[in-house]
């Protein structure tokens, strides 16, 4: 989205809004322009209104984590790579650096993850994720950070 302003002055708001204020700005261009890229712009009445939003339902959004592998054992990783390859590819994707799991096309992923024989330590992340943090979609990354207060293993 390309649009020329004469001037622009912007300052900092609480909650991470900012206030812009922009001459020689055709109103009805830039609210076209915004529109067509996916979100809806609107003039705010007031100070602190809302005004950018998406037309997409809450429930279309994902949460997901990206964390390293060091925080399941040796035999969970070989587990998930059999897993990947097997029926239950579906919701536990192998990325050539980890994995992916879809923890939320599964009722109960920790005890699905207990049936295919993983660790305490990596069921107990699991749940951890999905009950505390609501976490949808977990990324197990060879590169990825490090969690606080989580166990790691070295393998």
């Amino acid at each position: 989205m390309n649009i020329e302003a004469g001037s622009l002055a912007a300052m900092p708001l609480n909650g991470g809004r900012i206030a812009v204020d922009m001459d020689g700005i055709e109103l009805a261009a830039l609210v076209d322009a915004v529109n067509t890229h996916g979100t809806l712009l609107r003039i705010a009445d007031r100070p602190g209104q809302i005004i950018v939003e998406t037309p997409l339902p809450s429930s279309a959004g994902l949460s997901g984590l990206c964390c390293s592998t060091a925080h399941i054992t040796g035999e969970d990783n070989a587990r998930l790579e059999q897993v990947s390859k097997s029926g239950d590819g579906q919701w536990v994707l192998d990325t050539g650096y980890g994995y992916l799991l879809r923890l939320n096309a599964r009722r109960h992923p920790a005890l699905r993850l207990k049936r295919l024989g993983l660790s305490k330590a990596c069921r107990r992340l699991v749940v951890t994720l999905t009950r505390y943090h609501h976490v949808d979609i977990l990324h197990l990354d060879a590169d990825g950070d490090f969690l606080p207060s989580v166990e790691t293993f070295d393998w």
